[in-house]
């Protein structure tokens, strides 16, 4: 199963911008995440087309399970 982690920021053109991380640890704490995006605003850390993050907007955690068949061997 993949499980990513979604961190999502407005950009001074008001649009949503994420940045997803692969594999978070189980014991991912809220404030820590949340920590995590204020700082990465504060220090300007990363830009998007649309500009700067100005502002927090979410985080959650992603996952996707995948079962291939074997549709070629039936």
């Amino acid at each position: 199963m993949s499980v990513k982690l979604e961190l999502i920021f407005v950009n001074q053109a008001g649009k949503k911008v994420y940045l997803r991380l692969d594999n978070p640890l189980e014991t991912l704490a809220e404030a820590d995440v949340k920590n995590v995006m204020d700082t990465i605003i504060a220090k300007n850390i990363f830009t998007s087309s649309g500009g700067d993050l100005i502002n927090v907007a979410g985080a959650r955690i992603v996952s996707r399970d995948v079962t291939e068949l074997d549709v070629l061997n039936a």
